[in-house]
């Protein structure tokens, strides 16, 4: 949601003080800790809340061209031609299989990663060493276990309520699937990823944008679902697998791509705060200066009007 700074409008506001009800910038808290989260309202000392980047956030449909450039930075493109290239080149026997398989972990859990690194603030792709190093391989068996209990879900409700409860079953796991991607990839929990009360609630507070992504989504799943299809159909096989595997890994990177800056972007109606962390410049770093935070006051009582603390 866009707030504007109480005394500089048009300037994002990055705190908010529930007690007076007012929003401020960043020229107005110089002292406060972006880092830590810490300021205190300048009018009554109690502790702001912190807005991240939640009110200069551009929107998503506004940069579409710039989900499509991002699987084709450096790093995502190392990682989705080892996890595409490397299988060509293996031995057709188990050793063969354990590589693909390998490699289809890692893919995964990068492109997990990259909704995690965006919902933070990172405009630009996870470094390659996420995709192959430390923990986080578990979100394949977590995902396969979310799916099998929404295919549950639906099984339980064409016993209990027949084709038409099933078919509304359907429905609503299709449609809560992005949100259930979302939550899984940010809170690691089987349970929350497939709570109907919580993709419902995480669905509501973001509101009409959602549905707009689904739409978003839908598209790109059908264009990556042709692209594949072009390359099996015009292309000798050697060379359509690897082109297929490279097109399905790079549509899939743009959809979590797009999936994480939603959350980024509705960061404060979901509860959290994050920044542009590619960004930031050093004038947004720990400015505290007597003298800002000085010149900062003055600058605030005397559109307040208050004259009499200016002297």
């Amino acid at each position: 949601m866009k707030h504007d700074c109480h005394y500089h409008p048009g300037d994002p506001a990055k705190w908010h003080c529930g007690e007076c009800q007012m929003h401020y910038c960043s020229r107005c808290m110089p002292d406060a800790d972006t880092r830590q989260r810490r300021g205190l309202c300048p009018r009554c000392s109690k502790a702001m809340r912190y807005l991240g980047a939640a009110t200069e956030v551009v929107p998503f449909w506004q940069r579409v061209g710039a989900f499509f450039r991002y699987p084709f930075h450096t790093d995502p493109l190392i990682v989705i031609a080892i996890c595409t290239l490397v299988p060509v080149v293996a031995p057709a026997n188990i050793i063969g299989l354990i590589i693909w398989l390998v490699l289809a972990l890692a893919l995964f859990k990068y492109t997990y990663a990259v909704i995690n690194h965006t919902a933070e603030g990172h405009l630009k792709p996870p470094a390659v060493s996420v995709a192959f190093t430390g923990s986080g391989f578990d979100i394949v068996v977590l995902q396969l276990l979310v799916f099998v209990l929404m295919g549950g879900l639906v099984g339980a409700a064409a016993m209990l309520g027949g084709p038409i409860l099933m078919m509304l079953a359907v429905a609503f796991v299709v449609l809560a699937l992005p949100a259930s991607i979302m939550v899984l990839a940010m809170e690691r929990s089987v349970g929350a990823a497939v709570n109907p009360m919580n993709l419902a609630v995480l669905i509501s507070r973001i509101g009409t944008p959602y549905f707009l992504l689904y739409g978003y989504l839908i598209l790109l799943t059908l264009a990556s679902g042709a692209a594949q299809d072009f390359a099996v159909n015009h292309f000798p096989m050697w060379v359509a697998q690897p082109l297929a595997g490279f097109l399905n890994s790079t549509f899939t990177l743009i959809l979590f791509h797009m999936l994480g800056y939603l959350l980024f972007q509705y960061q404060e109606e979901l509860g959290f705060a994050s920044d542009l962390q590619d960004e930031i410049s050093e004038t947004d770093q720990h400015q505290r200066d007597r003298s800002s935070r000085f010149d900062a006051d003055l600058d605030m009582n005397l559109k307040d009007g208050n004259y009499d603390r200016v002297q």
